[in-house]
């Protein structure tokens, strides 16, 4: 026999033994005329019968008004979980970009007769606002050299900052006109400084900007918020529209 089955037996057993008892009390109370004496024993007994049988189903009732509060309690908490799940999963989070509406914006905040010598201070600080970059340089090819004509929280440097074709990363990047996002650098690697302390970036992307077959300029920064696969997306539309864009401009 299962433990269900045998408390709906005894929930039975003591609901009778209840409503018998009670009867035979209201009886043996109210006609003692034709009951005659009453022994006391008996009404002892038939009281104990009574009040162990309505002690009984008072707790059954307890507990299963308490069950019945907790599954409720339990279900309101699911239920406000996957409210919970639902709306973060709705809600992008700080790491997720809408790269081609990013590149748009970027591209549409450079004016139509902008000059590349003219172009990298507010490129920069344009990135830093959209992107929250933490560091960028921004280079210019001349006679074969790209020298940085622009840059953006980067630390103050005795040399310039230049390289030729092939030279370093930026050079590969510059001479394979190929976009690149490294987002495993080591830790001594760019570290950037502030009043607040140094941090390390979580990529670093390398994009030249190709006009006619020609990389006319490099732009390099580095960040930690958002994806890089994001950012890479993000940084080849925009070197291609934004060319587009200059190219009446360029000779």
């Amino acid at each position: 026999m299962t433990k269900s089955t045998l408390q709906y037996l005894l929930t039975w057993a003591s609901l009778l033994l209840l409503l018998t008892c009670s009867v035979l009390l209201v009886v043996l109370s109210w006609n003692s005329r034709v009951t005659g004496d009453v022994s006391p024993p008996l009404v002892i007994l038939l009281w104990l019968i009574t009040s162990a049988s309505g002690i009984y189903l008072f707790m059954l009732a307890v507990k299963k008004a308490h069950r019945q509060w907790i599954n409720e309690k339990r279900e309101m908490e699911q239920e406000k979980a996957t409210v919970e799940k639902t709306s973060a999963a709705a809600r992008p989070t700080d790491r997720t970009l809408d790269f081609a509406a990013v590149a748009r914006k970027l591209v549409r905040r450079i004016p139509e007769n902008a000059d590349l010598k003219d172009l990298g201070e507010g490129l920069l600080r344009n990135l830093a606002r959209e992107l929250e970059i933490m560091s960028g340089i921004f280079y210019l090819e001349k006679k074969g050299t790209f020298q940085c004509v622009s840059t953006y929280a980067t630390l103050a440097s005795g040399e310039p900052f230049e390289f030729t074709l092939g030279e370093g990363l930026s050079g590969q990047a510059a001479r394979n006109q190929q976009l690149m996002v490294l987002n495993r650098l080591p830790e001594e690697y760019l570290e950037v400084y502030s009043g607040l302390g140094k941090a390390l970036p979580s990529y670093l992307a390398i994009v030249p900007l190709v006009h006619k077959g020609r990389t006319v300029a490099v732009i390099e920064c580095s960040g930690y918020r958002y994806d890089p696969h994001e950012i890479e997306n993000m940084f080849r539309i925009f070197a291609r529209d934004l060319m587009h864009k200059l190219s009446p401009n360029l000779t």
